[in-house]
């Protein structure tokens, strides 16, 4: 047991109850002090778990609600990236089927300067056999 919290009470009361009394009342008072002391410590500890658990609760709510925005946002944002991606996608295939466009003209200009290159050499060649058996014939 602690140490007691009365040792002494008034000299009137102590000659009223004699020294057996006394230390009876002191070690009566003291027993109910402990007791009272046990009391309000448990009291003050039941308040002290309850305004915990309720502190607890609170947070595991607020925290809940905070985990349910993020989630919000996040597939707000995740939904934000697949539009731009989409548009992304589709700007990329707008682009490559201008370049094949462009590609295919580029092409068909190449195409028309071989042919006409080809022309030139087949003329040419058909004029030079024709001036080589000349030579020839001299």
């Amino acid at each position: 047991m602690a140490m007691p919290m009365f040792r002494r009470i008034p000299r009137k009361l102590e000659e009223v109850l004699g020294d057996e009394g006394t230390d009876e009342f002191i070690d009566f008072i003291n027993d109910s002090f402990s007791a009272n002391k046990e009391n309000v410590v448990e009291l003050v500890s039941d308040r002290f778990e309850k305004r915990l658990s309720e502190e607890l609760n609170a947070l595991r709510t607020e925290v809940k609600e905070d985990i349910a925005e993020l989630r919000l946002e996040l597939k707000a944002d995740i939904a934000g990236l697949r539009i731009e991606m989409t548009e992304f996608k589709m700007e990329v295939k707008e682009e490559i089927s201008a370049l094949r466009v462009e590609m295919k003209t580029e092409f068909a200009e190449i195409y028309k300067l071989i042919s006409a290159q080809t022309r030139w050499m087949l003329g040419a060649i058909v004029a030079l056999t024709g001036i080589f058996s000349i030579i020839v014939k001299l």
